[in-house]
């Protein structure tokens, strides 16, 4: 997958993030760095839902990917940086944004958040994330 390629899935996959928080949770979603609160926001109703029944992992799979390229498209809006697929493990290919020398894996944010660690904030992060790509 070219640089082209990668770059135009991660926008098209982000605004299904858009469509799928109004459709499932009511949520506007407008690409703003606040809106990231409401990801949050919603990524801890499913952490909760991840509780009671384990989401497939399938589902886990989109979500994350949703929420990891909706939160990267801020992060490129905002600051800079590029979508980078990264192959150097065959088996395990990941999709992440690098700007200035770092690599942001958002998608990898989102599954802890769902998965693992609730209290874990997107918003938070992106903001630390900010900062540090900023030095």
């Amino acid at each position: 997958m070219n640089q082209h390629e990668v770059s135009e899935l991660m926008k098209a996959t982000a605004q299904d993030a858009v469509v799928y928080a109004a459709e499932e949770h009511q949520v506007l979603l407008d690409f703003s760095l606040d809106s990231l609160s409401k990801v949050d926001e919603i990524l801890s109703e499913l952490y909760l839902r991840q509780q009671e029944q384990r989401h497939a992992d399938d589902l886990l799979f989109t979500l994350c990917n949703l929420f990891g390229s909706y939160t990267g498209e801020i992060f490129i809006h905002h600051v800079g940086g590029q979508w980078y697929y990264d192959e150097s493990s065959p088996d395990a290919p990941y999709i992440c944004v690098h700007y200035n020398g770092k690599e942001f894996p958002f998608a990898s944010l989102v599954y802890h958040q769902i998965a693992k660690t609730p209290s874990a904030s997107l918003r938070n992060y992106v903001g630390q994330a900010m900062n540090n790509a900023m030095q």
